[in-house]
């Protein structure tokens, strides 16, 4: 029996995924490349069908393999490999475009909240004060690649969520450009490597040991304002992240 190292508690279907994942990157199983077959994996972790279908098909929606009916599973290429540069005035679209890939959002959630104290103290808010909250999935090639939670001012940004819901969203940075007439620049940044939650994982197509990189900032505009609080995780898997100031 393969012995299956336990880095978190978690379900045996995902530490199966785990190492089959570190076994492709590793290079046991080049690019297209045919997995062993279902019985051969169930034989070797000693697990039923039903536990290892749910370990290929994590290993499926990470983009890591495929399946050709009747035929098994093989091994895919890497679907992005990001080099992504933070600079002061750096946008998601725009980073994508120059590196070929072509981006997108999704808008999951909006609301309008009392922000919690480190993202009130950040943006310098009175007590009380509201904010919008945003959650927005970015993509890279139809990929999903970094899930953002941002909060702004309400008082920066009055009736911001009528503006998001007029037309499929696209992009924040062109609604507060268009609308507001805001160009904004990044004055600090933290970077910390954290794992996802179980919602993140789901969101980001990943299993929940894979790292991501929790990159925090904040935002001002022209008239030195401080606007925008983000907090965006970035897929390890996918993306490297340099920065340039």
């Amino acid at each position: 029996m393969q012995t299956v190292h336990k880095e978190r508690k978690m379900p045996r279907y995902v530490e199966i995924a785990d190492l089959l994942q570190e076994e492709i990157e590793n290079g046991k199983y080049g690019v297209n490349a045919k997995m062993c077959s279902e019985s051969e994996l169930c034989r070797r972790f000693r697990v039923n069908r039903y536990m290892l279908r749910q370990s290929l098909e994590l290993l499926q929606n990470m983009g890591l393999i495929r399946s050709h009916q009747g035929k098994g599973y093989y091994v895919c290429e890497k679907p992005l490999d990001i080099r992504y540069t933070i600079t002061p005035a750096m946008r998601f679209s725009d980073v994508m475009r120059k590196l070929g890939c072509t981006p997108s959002a999704r808008l999951l959630r909006q609301e309008k909240a009392q922000p919690p104290e480190h993202v009130a103290r950040a943006l310098q808010m009175d007590t009380g004060e509201q904010a919008y909250r945003l959650e927005i999935l970015r993509y890279a090639d139809g990929i999903p690649l970094t899930w953002n939670v941002t909060w702004l001012p309400e008082a920066f940004v009055p009736g911001l969520p009528a503006h998001l819901e007029q037309e499929p969203f696209q992009s924040l940075y062109a609604t507060l450009e268009s609308v507001y007439r805001m160009q904004l620049t990044r004055i600090w940044s933290t970077f910390q490597a954290v794992y996802p939650s179980a919602q993140e994982a789901g969101v980001l197509h990943i299993s929940p040991n894979t790292n991501l990189l929790h990159i925090e900032s904040v935002m001002r505009d022209e008239e030195m304002r401080l606007v925008e609080f983000t907090s965006a995780k970035y897929r390890g898997d996918l993306c490297q992240v340099s920065i340039h100031f």
